[in-house]
């Protein structure tokens, strides 16, 4: 039967060969929790979500573990966030990664299929989405920012499923308007 030790976070970062550990990245089971403390996804505001989608994008060790000092509420009185989260099990650092991950890329495929337009001939020809992916976000706050008169940083803040939710309605609004001027 194979056994493997169960090590600290800063243990799994002091190896010199973490190989034996890197085998459960991939395959251990996603769980929302992080010393036995758990993030609240629905909390997480526009923002936020894109951020993680940032980080999870270009993970390095210190955006992880600020990430997760911040999303598991790492740190108290007695312990400082650093110390919590390097002293946590490395699986715990495994099976919270990959359930963020998981989240982050079902995220990512709701808005894709529910935000998706129809490809207009004029903006591919000028490669209007990719001059925009950089800018994407911001715009989408300052779009929204002034039809509800609030700055692009209020909007920022707002809840990501109330931001998603009037994207959603006003994609589908815009849907109908097109298609009814089509009918003309």
């Amino acid at each position: 039967m194979y056994s493997i030790d169960n090590i600290t976070v800063k243990e799994y970062f002091e190896l010199v060969d973490s190989s034996e550990y890197d085998i459960f990245i991939d395959t251990i089971n996603p769980k929302n929790s992080f010393n036995r403390k758990r993030c609240n996804v629905s909390k997480l505001s526009f923002d936020e979500v894109e951020v993680i989608k940032s980080i999870f994008n270009n993970p390095t060790v210190n955006n992880i573990k600020e990430l997760f000092i911040e999303l598991f509420r790492l740190g108290d009185a007695k312990t400082s966030a650093n110390d919590e989260f390097y002293n946590t099990s490395i699986f715990d650092l495994f099976r919270a990664k990959r359930y963020l991950q998981d989240w982050i890329v079902k995220v990512i495929e709701v808005e894709n299929i529910q935000l998706a337009g129809i490809a207009d001939d004029k903006l591919l020809m000028i490669n209007a989405a990719e001059r925009l992916k950089a800018v994407s976000h911001l715009l989408t706050k300052m779009r929204l920012g002034e039809q509800f008169s609030k700055s692009p940083s209020e909007i920022g803040k707002w809840k990501y499923n109330t931001v998603f939710t009037m994207l959603v309605a006003n994609k589908r609004s815009n849907d109908v308007q097109r298609d009814y001027q089509q009918i003309k």
